[in-house]
């Protein structure tokens, strides 16, 4: 069942063509038959492998899945660790207009990320309504419909905290703009109840076989779970969940910080959710992860984008090794010998954990079928360690915060001394800190801004500070979220009505 290894590379014959064109609204063409097409074990496996496929989009361009969600646009453009780069400020216009916070509601990247999530929770249902009557191995049935169950929590998850109200579709009869915006509370509560079902069902990471490895496991859903109630600052629930993973013995951080980004740290068992990606340097077509060129330098056929900020680097404490493995700039030494050249970086810096290697291409392409990471288990430590702190755990909240640093340290006990602070402001400050840096160029920063509720402040800060436009227009009370796209709004016929400010 190596059909997760092959993800992407279903979703390019099934639902792509080649060209940069605009992708249309409408329902793929590949779409399985409910009267034909969910009979056999087979079927099911099919069904719920197209569950998966949405997911694995973050890139731009060209294709139905390279389009995808935007995390790159809208975790890491929109906030003070990244400029969006590229040729000019009219390269790819809807980044730059999210850095701008200059967001009209046609922009591509929320559209992008609101319709394929939407694709997304419609596979999730046709899979819930319809291999319940397939005869096929039971338990296998149940996983399958507690994995999709899990991806319909994480497809809402993206949904909510970018657009907080949204159209709760729980039906494959119906499509999102057949709806008004649900609440965002019901929302919260949905993912929640997904979440929770399928964590009672699903494996743990190590009972699945090497073939299935990419398979959505209970760990997941905890560490899900976990996030989910962060977000809604139930710090108790989080700290339980966070808790429930770290107590499984199934993760361990691991001892290489850049490595488990590249394609030999997949099967890191630091890992808690990834995207698969193909990865087979002989296959055709040759890439499915497109990030690798996005992020790549211009003077070694990359676009450009997603430029590190000065600010970002010098969050990072002196000596720290996570920055030379995070970030790079002109006349380092790659991982694969080449002397760094950034090309036209306005910043000086690019990306590292997303440098695609010599060894690591694909047919002389910068693309590779490398995994994209989000979720785990330094995360899952400092989001326990904030959660602990707010519930006056401190002696946990310190433990955990000062693995990470230790992790980081990677030997050198002269660089990142352990924190001791145990007054709960200071100490969430630091732990704030140590997210911004772990986490860097992971997606997550402008999503932590806002629910830590200082996303206007730093980042308007950040204006002054550099005496740019970048986060100078940013707007208390409607720029914590995006705007629905004017496409959903008109297909609704005005039943969704937009985000105030938009």
């Amino acid at each position: 069942m190596k059909y997760l290894a092959y993800i992407t590379i279903l979703s390019g014959l099934l639902l792509t063509n080649q060209g940069c064109k605009k992708v249309l609204y409408k329902t793929p063409l590949a779409q399985l038959s409910t009267d034909v097409n969910y009979v056999t074990p087979d079927d099911a496996v099919r069904a719920v492998t197209a569950a998966y496929t949405p997911a694995a989009g973050n890139n731009w361009c060209c294709t139905y899945v390279g389009t995808g969600y935007m995390h790159w646009v809208l975790g890491n453009v929109a906030s003070d660790d990244t400029d969006k780069g590229g040729e000019s400020g009219s390269d790819q216009l809807y980044a730059q207009q999210v850095q701008l916070f200059n967001i009209p509601a046609d922009n591509d990247a929320t559209r992008f990320a609101y319709q394929v999530s939407y694709i997304g929770i419609r596979r999730v249902n046709l899979v819930l309504e319809h291999i319940v009557n397939i005869q096929m191995d039971e338990n296998l049935k149940a996983r399958f419909l507690a994995e999709v169950k899990f991806l319909r929590g994480w497809y809402y998850f993206n949904l909510v905290k970018a657009f907080g109200d949204v159209p709760l579709v729980l039906s494959s009869e119906l499509e999102s703009f057949d709806l008004v915006r649900s609440p965002k509370a019901e929302v919260w509560a949905q993912l929640i109840k997904d979440f929770t079902e399928a964590e009672a069902v699903l494996p743990e990471a190590s009972e699945y076989s090497a073939a299935d490895h990419g398979r959505a496991t209970k760990g997941a859903a905890q560490a899900y779970l976990g996030k989910a109630y962060l977000y809604l600052n139930d710090f108790a629930k989080a700290e339980e969940w966070f808790g429930k993973v770290i107590a499984s013995g199934q993760y361990a951080l691991s001892s290489d910080y850049l490595e488990m980004f590249m394609r030999a740290g997949e099967t890191s068992s630091e890992h808690i959710f990834q995207v698969k990606f193909l990865n087979d340097q002989g296959a055709q077509p040759a890439n499915n992860n497109n990030i690798g060129t996005t992020f790549g330098s211009r003077a070694k056929n990359g676009w450009g984008f997603n430029l590190p900020t000065q600010d970002f680097v010098d969050a990072f404490e002196p000596g720290d090794p996570r920055l030379n493995q995070t970030v790079y700039k002109n006349g380092d030494v790659m991982p694969d010998g080449w002397i760094a050249n950034v090309g036209n970086s306005t910043t000086g810096y690019l990306v590292k954990k997303y440098y695609v290697p010599d060894y690591e291409r694909i047919q002389g392409s910068v693309q590779a079928g490398r995994d994209d990471i989000y979720m785990r288990l330094g995360k899952v430590y400092l989001w326990y360690a904030e959660a602990a702190n707010e519930i006056g755990k401190t002696t946990d909240a310190l433990h955990y915060l000062n693995e990470v640093r230790r992790r980081a340290r990677q030997g050198n006990n002269d660089v990142l001394p352990d924190i001791t602070v145990t007054d709960k402001d200071a100490l969430r400050s630091a732990i704030w800190h140590e997210q911004r840096v772990e986490f860097g160029q992971e997606y997550e920063r402008f999503f932590e801004l806002v629910r830590q509720d200082r996303a206007g402040q730093v980042l308007r800060a950040y204006a002054a500070k550099y005496n740019t436009a970048k986060g100078e227009g940013f707007r208390d009370g409607i720029n914590e979220i995006f705007p629905i796209p004017q496409t959903e709004i008109n297909l609704s016929g005005g039943k969704i009505v937009q985000n105030p400010g938009y």
